[in-house]
Parts: C-alpha cells; sequence; structure tokens
C-alpha cells in the first residue's frame, strides 16, 4: 500500500489488515502518523504485535505461500517510484518497454 499518507487516509478495511501478515518500511514514518495502521491500531481492531517488522529488521520478513501479506510503505514519493518500478520490472520479466 502506497497511497494513503495522512492520519485520516486508507487504503484497505481493518478485515483486510485482520486476516494479514503486515509489514512497514519503518515503524517510526507509519504507526502513528498514517491512517492506514493509525486509525485501526486507535480503535483497536489491530493491536501492536500484527506489525510483524520494518526494513530495519528484514530478517523477520518471512510468509508461507498461503498467507495474505500486506506491506505499508510510509517513505516519500520516491519510495513509492522505486517500488513501482521493481513490480514492473517483475512483471515485465525485467525488459524496458519499447516505445
Amino acid at each position: 500500500m502506497i497511497g494513503a499518507y495522512r492520519p485520516d487516509m486508507r487504503e484497505a478495511d481493518d478485515a483486510a489488515l485482520q486476516k494479514s501478515k503486515l509489514f512497514v518500511d519503518s515503524f517510526d514514518t507509519t504507526l502513528g502518523h498514517i491512517g492506514e495502521l493509525k486509525i485501526p491500531l486507535d480503535s483497536g481492531a489491530i493491536d501492536r504485535s500484527h506489525l510483524r517488522a520494518d526494513y530495519y529488521d528484514l530478517n523477520s520478513f518471512q510468509a508461507g505461500p498461503d498467507d495474505i501479506t500486506v506491506f505499508k510503505n510510509g517513505g516519500g514519493a520516491h519510495l513509492d517510484l522505486m517500488t513501482a518500478r521493481y513490480v514492473l520490472d517483475q512483471w515485465s520479466g525485467g525488459t524496458e518497454p519499447s516505445g
């Protein structure tokens, strides 16, 4: 999830977050600042234990083949671009579209 960036914005509902293994880029930039996590944490829909890891604990980025994994990017637009580029490269086999 890379779109919601304000304390009052969300991209996923409580049910989606409750079913997921949640990961973030940084606990410091997401937990108290972005509605995606702030709202369900404040309401009790999820608790801190739902958040498995951030980039500062890469060894904890583990998920099984049947897990629903959600990653919240709370960083700046440059991180959005890098993430989108990675997804595009994976989807297109790493080749640049011609044109």
